[in-house]
């Protein structure tokens, strides 16, 4: 029940970046300037992202099954990026710049949205 539910926020989440990506690339492309440019939003989004994922993976440190040990290694995933974050937040954030760029932006979103579509049917019990 604790997997799917993690997998089903996780869906979510990817389903409502992906299509902000794909709808929004300017206003998204603005958030990554931002981030890129303020030293001080980047470490505050990494501690949050941080705290996120060492929150999913104490209270989900599965890895009985396939699916419990992806959602376990998302969820540590997620706190690695969250110190990435507060480490070297702007120079991380400079590393994504080609990923964004362009029409590169919407093809990250359609990835997102598949991603978010299979976490979200995963989290809704269809594994």
């Amino acid at each position: 029940m604790m997997t799917e539910a993690i997998a089903l926020g996780f869906g979510l989440y990817a389903l409502a970046a992906g299509f902000a990506l794909v709808v929004r690339p300017d206003s998204m492309r603005a958030v990554f300037t931002e981030l890129r440019e303020s030293p001080a939003l980047s470490f505050i989004c990494g501690i949050l992202v941080f705290f996120m994922g060492a929150v999913l993976l104490v209270t989900h440190h599965k890895i009985d099954t396939s699916f419990e040990m992806f959602i376990t290694l998302l969820s540590a995933a997620t706190m690695l990026e969250g110190l990435i974050f507060i480490a070297f937040g702007s120079s991380f954030m400079r590393l994504l710049n080609p990923l964004m760029s362009g029409n590169l932006i919407r093809v990250w979103g359609v990835v997102s949205l598949v991603i978010g579509a299979v976490l979200t049917y995963a989290g809704f019990g269809g594994h």
